[in-house]
């Protein structure tokens, strides 16, 4: 059986969610650097890279409204910029993993996925599975995609990477398990203390105050993210929601060492 992990590196840890279109290099290399570790100590473990949008594709996204989709040339266009934004800031993390000597290959999901009136009704990873047979790193990222009712909306890289890792769960080859790391220690309850396990059993009561972003966030924030992976944690695939801003935090949750943040499985 294989070993695949997808990792999420935040919009919130790659960009300040705060200032427009403005990235975090320092935090960039620091985790491509974690990622090289990975690979290094296991380097049977296949690896699937999403990147949030951050202060780049939130933006311009929340400006032209486009989860909803476009009605007129200037939604179009709009549309457009989104990707042109989601895009920009995917070649500055793929050049940082390029130089670090890391075979990512950049996969848009308007490759992938169509909706309809924003309820996907397919996606084709074909690209991705091709990739991984030829020992390259699929790097995906939050974008917009096309839909057959509204023209177009934005597919979350949450949502992408719950869909991949049900998709490879499904190939009895795969043992899969999901990392998302944020600008944050993870899940919080009432109080501000840190949840260290989301299971089904308390996820009804940690559900009730579960918030949104501080950021601009036009996909849903924290509660989105929970309910993303808690969709996928009944199939045996473990979530982790963990600080990426440690160094060192990301390599051990995905090489299976303690790590802080939130775990969320099924039980």
């Amino acid at each position: 059986m294989m070993d695949l992990a997808l990792i999420k590196l935040g919009g919130s840890l790659i960009t300040d969610k705060d200032k427009p279109y403005t990235a975090r290099p320092e935090i960039m290399q620091q985790l491509v650097v974690e990622v090289t570790q990975i690979v290094n100590q296991n380097p049977n473990l296949k690896l699937i890279i999403g990147n949030g949008a951050g202060s780049f594709g939130h933006q311009s996204a929340k400006k032209y409204n486009t989860i909803e989709g476009f009605k007129s040339d200037v939604d179009k266009l709009g549309f457009c910029l989104v990707h042109q934004d989601a895009l920009d800031l995917n070649f500055l993390l793929a050049k940082i993993f390029l130089q670090a000597g890391l075979p990512v290959i950049s996969l848009p999901p308007i490759t992938m996925a169509v909706t309809q009136d924003k309820k996907l009704i397919k996606i084709d990873f074909s690209a991705i599975e091709n990739s991984l047979e030829a020992g390259l790193i699929p790097l995906v990222f939050g974008d917009v995609i096309l839909d057959k009712v509204i023209g177009g909306t934005i597919l979350s890289t949450d949502t992408l990477l719950a869909e991949l890792a049900k998709h490879f769960h499904k190939k009895e080859k795969f043992q899969t398990r999901l990392i998302n790391a944020g600008n944050y220690p993870g899940v919080y309850d009432q109080k501000g203390q840190l949840i260290s396990n989301i299971t089904q059993a308390n996820y009804p009561q940690i559900k009730a105050f579960l918030g949104g972003s501080k950021s601009i966030d036009v996909t849903g924030g924290m509660s989105r993210k929970v309910e993303e992976f808690m969709s996928i944690s009944h199939l045996g695939i473990d979530c982790w929601i963990i600080d990426g801003n440690i160094p060192g935090n990301l390599a051990n949750a995905v090489l299976g060492k303690s790590a802080l943040g939130t775990l969320i499985r099924a039980s």
